[in-house]
């Protein structure tokens, strides 16, 4: 089959806009029952023609979850995107915002286009309590401090490995970043067949931005502006990232210098 590749904002959206298909994306990545999902904000690409505005994609549920560990509870899901290091930071800002605003524990889930240092295509990292003067960890909870920290789910596209044995592996296998048809990577082959009705609904909304010619085109300008955003920025960041290492470098030869002193001296 033919589907749009997920990684676009504008395919993205077009997912989590079906209520289904976002539960059943978000419940399978926070391996719980979504019992209910509804959008509070999104913020995300106005693909305009004239404009080439561009913005990162975000957005967020007050949800009804049932897990295995502590049972039906309500929290805020934040689903964000993003295709640089630097909208992580974006990321950050904007959770800690949130604090302010709810009284519901946090859960963020990070889709990224680029790699961590963490060797894994799917991660999670949970904020735990450690007593600083026995170092033991502690069980209890607090509502202040979970308002304070939160769960954090990982997903990194440019680690994912074909996959169908379990069913995140499915979920995710649309991310893979393989099998294009085309050189602008919006459009991809899909060889996977299934009997889940909750995963034939989401491959049918990816193929749905597939063949629908006006998401094509949205698709089209949205990937033209990340191109041009890639040659504006892309030298500069490279000439940042060369001067970082002149000045590393420098660090390095300065401390050399120190040392031979101090032996000297001594």
């Amino acid at each position: 089959m033919i589907i749009a590749n997920p990684i676009y904002d504008v395919t993205f959206k077009t997912l989590l806009d079906n209520n289904r298909v976002a539960k059943f994306l978000i419940g399978t990545i926070l391996d719980c029952k979504v019992l209910s999902l509804v959008p509070n904000i999104t913020e995300y690409p106005a693909a305009d023609e004239e404009t080439k505005r561009i913005s990162l994609f975000r957005k967020d549920f007050s949800a009804v979850i049932n897990t295995k560990e502590e049972g039906e509870k309500r929290v805020i899901i934040e689903l964000q995107k993003a295709k640089n290091l630097t909208d992580v930071f974006r990321f950050s800002r904007y959770l800690g915002h949130e604090y302010t605003k709810t009284e519901h524990p946090i859960i963020a889930i990070y889709i990224l286009d680029f790699n961590l240092t963490v060797d894994s295509p799917a991660f999670m990292a949970i904020p735990e309590c450690w007593d600083l003067m026995t170092k033991e960890k502690i069980d209890g909870k607090d509502k202040f401090v979970q308002q304070l920290t939160h769960k954090a789910y990982f997903i990194q596209t440019q680690r994912l490995k074909p996959g169908f044995n379990t069913r995140l592996e499915k979920v995710l296998a649309p991310f893979e970043q393989t099998n294009f048809l085309g050189q602008d990577k919006t459009i991809k082959s899909f060889l996977f067949e299934t009997d889940d009705e909750d995963m034939i609904e989401y491959l049918r909304v990816l193929q749905h931005v597939a063949a629908d010619e006006k998401l094509r085109k949205q698709l089209e300008i949205e990937n033209y502006n990340a191109i041009e955003l890639d040659g504006i920025f892309g030298k500069q960041i490279a000439k940042i990232e060369e001067q970082a290492e002149q000045l590393k470098e420098k660090d390095a030869r300065i401390a050399e210098l120190e040392r031979l002193l101090s032996e000297k001296k001594g």
